[in-house]
């Protein structure tokens, strides 16, 4: 099993399949809105040593 896609091996690895797979790109809405937060965060000269990003919708 490919460790990043979860797809089987045998089948991700298999030169006949190369230009087989289609992939979707989709948008965790909470992990966008995390990262953007940290970003301004260190941009503006925020302490990144122990940081940690709790999430709560609402």
């Amino acid at each position: 099993m490919c460790p990043d896609c979860r797809q089987p091996w045998g089948e991700a690895t298999d030169p006949t399949n190369e230009g087989a797979w289609t992939a979707h790109l989709v948008r965790c809405h909470a992990c966008h809105t995390a990262a953007r937060t940290v970003g301004q965060f260190e941009s503006s000269g925020g302490d990144m040593r122990g940081l940690h990003v709790n999430l709560s919708k609402g």
